[in-house]
Parts: structure tokens; sequence; C-alpha cells
């Protein structure tokens, strides 16, 4: 990401700034290109097809704690944004949410209830773009080709095997030195967290029973800032709505409490995230 946020900074993966000695500096690059970019072609959101108002992030910042940055310290330019081959190409979300449609199956899934471009944050602190696609009674996670349009990955959760769910500010453990989030998370368990062993814990190869999701990098475009698509916010108020349906909805624990990420030392992560190798961008002419 470009600087990023292991380094007392905002965030592993969405955001285009650091800072240093407790001041926040920006991009100038970006900004600046960012507002030519603007004043060349002022943005008409009509013209842009599916960029959605949001119907719930207004009732669901008020009722809750948001997730999501709002000390406007998160950023994505325009021309951060252009880089993106999910939010741009021809092949983006927009193609993708009719693909990801044909896995639903009905008697097991029920209805459709929606579908977001999140980011997920492994257990390692890797940043990585996922699809993720509610139904009535599931929940997939989807890693998705947006270059050369296929799916690639597919997890399918159970709702009723949930058994917990927080959301709230992401935080490293006391003595890490990873530095600070400045936005929040949700994290959802179907297993006690006190049930995983120190080998599965640690051992990267290994099936961790929870996940963890944030809102995408492009919600915090002045464009889509006010859209549902990338908001974890309004995939917490559909997944809260979702759970309160199911016959043994009231026995999945939904509360408000940190997400902490276990994270001490881990510098292969910060690398990673800071070259946002968990997104297809368009990288000045080579693509991945």
């Amino acid at each position: 990401m470009e600087p990023n946020v292991h380094y007392k900074s905002d965030s592993s993966e969405t955001k285009i700034q650091m800072e240093s000695n407790g001041k926040t500096f920006e991009n100038k690059a970006f900004e600046l290109e960012d507002i030519k970019m603007d004043d060349k072609n002022p943005f008409n959101r009509e013209e842009r097809p599916g960029s959605m108002y949001s119907v719930r992030s207004s009732a669901s910042t008020t009722s809750r704690s948001s997730v999501n940055c709002q000390s406007g310290r998160v950023r994505c330019p325009n021309l951060r944004l252009q880089k993106f081959f999910s939010y741009n190409s021809q092949n983006g979300f927009l193609k993708a949410q009719e693909d990801i449609k044909k896995l639903i199956l009905p008697e097991k899934d029920g209805g459709y209830i929606g579908s977001w471009l999140l980011i997920e944050i492994s257990n390692w602190d890797f940043h990585r773009e996922k699809i993720v696609l509610l139904t009535e009674k599931g929940l997939y996670v989807i890693a998705y080709d947006f270059i050369n349009p296929k799916i690639t990955d597919v997890q399918r959760i159970d709702l009723a095997d949930l058994k917990r769910i927080k959301f709230g500010t992401l935080k490293y453990p006391k003595g890490s030195l990873m530095g600070e989030y400045a936005y929040g998370a949700v994290k959802l368990c179907w297993d006690k967290e006190e049930n995983i062993g120190f080998f599965q814990k640690w051992n990267p190869l290994a099936k961790i029973p929870y996940i963890i999701f944030t809102s995408h990098h492009v919600l915090y475009s002045e464009k889509e800032k006010e859209t549902e698509l990338y908001n974890c916010d309004e995939f917490i108020a559909s997944l809260e709505y979702a759970i309160s349906k199911l016959p043994q909805g009231s026995q999945i624990e939904f509360k408000e409490e940190e997400v902490e990420i276990e994270s001490y030392a881990n510098f292969a992560s910060v690398l990673y995230n800071q070259n946002w190798l968990g997104f297809q961008l368009d990288r000045n002419g080579i693509n991945y």
C-alpha cells in the first residue's frame, strides 16, 4: 500500500498515507494527480452504473459504531481508484456479481441477500480482496480473477454453524511492533477461539475457524463513500438481519468489541500489504 499502516500508520492495506512522529503525510503525487483528474473529468454519479447509494449506512453507523475510518485519515485518490481491476475494468465487481450468483443453491442457501467486495484479513495479517456473498442460510467467500474473469476459490460457511460475531476497532496485541489501525472489522467465528491450539494458530497452512473482513479501499474514494458495494457496515447490517431470521439465531452471539490481529513483528505481511499483493492492480502495464 503505498506507505503502509504497519509503520504507525492507519492500516495495513486500505490507505495511501503513513504517520511519522504523530503526524500524517499524504502522498502528494497521488493527491495532485487526483485534483487534476477531477478538474478535467468531473464525476457524475448517475453515469456510473451500479454505483448505488447506501440504504443502510446511515442507520448502521448511528445505531452501532461504524467499523470504517471516520477521521478522514484513510483516502483513496482517483489515480489509485483507477488501478483496481475490480473497480474499473469491464470485468470488475459488477460483472463478477453475475458469475457468483450461479453458486447459489436455493434448496441449501435460501434466497439471495447481497454481495460486497471487501478485504479479508488473515490471522497472519495478510490483506486480500474478496467477494462476500450472503444468502438466507449461507455465506460465500470468493476469490475472483478480475483480469481473466473467473472464480478461483470458494469457501462456504453455513450461518447456522456460527458461534460468535463481533465487530469493532482493529488492534494488535500489547507489545506488538506492527503499529495501529485507523478502522475496524467484523470477525465471524464458527468455533470458540480458546479451542484453537498453538500449532493450528501458527501454522500458515492450518484451517482457522474464523474469518475477518473490513471495508475495501475503494470505499475511501470520494466517488464511492456513500455507496454500499464496498462497505463493511452494510455487510454487518445484512448479516445481523440474516442471523435474526434463523431458527437458532438467538443462540449466535453478536456483539461490539475490539477485533485483535495477533501479529507481533510480521514483516512479511508488511511487505505483502505495502505492495498491494492481495489486490489485482494495473501496475503500470504489468497486471496481476
